[in-house]
């Protein structure tokens, strides 16, 4: 399969196949509008938009669709993310499989690097554990595998390269990469600690006198917790013309979960993206 460059391939990949069913939860706010709107006239999605009034009850309507299987997808409009995560999360009529793990992970279009990259958790794990960055490198690499990439290259990302007890994450940074190497992860390049700047940028690891299979060609960014995640997330969003999309992993159904204040332009990547898993399944 031809690799996903951008979103506007993206796109033009979802235009090809038949639309994806959403179930959207109170996507009245502009932005969330005009998404939807796109995405039903580009001809890749066809849209229930949940308007009861009440976000819970919307909430807890767009996954028994999921459950019944009249939609494919869920959609975050103007509603709290905890409202949403409640009923997802419903240990009764939730869609968390059990021996999941529910993380968040971006998807990055950079202009400087003329490609996506893949980012987590910016939004949901605070301080992931052993157990839940092997899950989330899963995750990352079938998300990789739906945009084309057949041998995404993970970089465990932190302030140096460096091992060190007194960051105990890098302990489990070097577990992850012995498991890499023993292939539990199937096809992929697992390497860290590293810096970000050396992920990405060959010659700044050159400089640095850096041997690593990532090559300065990292796809998929995993942060050691929540807050260097949100930060690099937000700064991107502040001060640089990247493209997003973003979403929940995990559940039994792609989630398309942005922020109320995100663009349009994320919002529709988002569920772009999200109708890119459900078609890759």
């Amino acid at each position: 399969m031809k690799t996903i460059h951008n979103f506007e391939e993206l796109r033009e990949r979802l235009r090809q196949g038949e639309p994806c069913r959403v179930a959207a939860v109170e996507a009245t706010d502009d932005h969330s509008s005009e998404a939807v709107e796109t995405a039903v006239k580009e001809g890749w999605a066809r849209v229930t938009n949940l308007t009861t009034g009440d976000p819970q009850r919307s909430a807890d309507e767009a996954v028994q669709m999921v459950r019944n299987g009249e939609a494919d997808v869920i959609m975050k409009g103007i509603i709290n993310t905890d409202v949403l995560l409640r009923a997802v999360l419903n240990k009764e009529h939730g869609l968390l499989p059990k021996g999941n793990v529910l993380t968040h992970l971006s998807a990055i279009y950079l202009p400087m690097l003329g490609r996506i990259i893949l980012m987590g958790d910016p939004a949901v794990i605070p301080y992931p554990t052993l157990e839940q960055r092997e899950a989330m490198i899963r995750y990352a690499i079938k998300l990789a595998s739906a945009y084309g990439i057949n041998e995404p290259r993970i970089a465990l990302i932190h302030c140096t390269e460096k091992v060190s007890e007194k960051f105990p994450l890098t302990l489990d940074y070097v577990q992850l990469v012995e498991k890499c190497k023993r292939g539990e992860f199937g096809k992929a390049i697992v390497d860290g600690p590293t810096d970000l700047k050396c992920a990405i940028c060959k010659e700044s690891a050159d400089i640095k006198g850096i041997v690593s299979p990532l090559e300065g060609k990292a796809d998929m960014l995993m942060m050691p917790d929540i807050e260097a995640g949100n930060v690099f997330y937000k700064t991107l969003t502040a001060f640089t013309d990247a493209q997003l999309a973003v979403g929940l992993m995990g559940a039994a159904c792609p989630i398309s979960l942005t922020s109320r204040s995100d663009s349009m332009q994320t919002k529709l990547n988002s569920l772009a993206m999200a109708c890119l898993q459900a078609h890759h399944t």
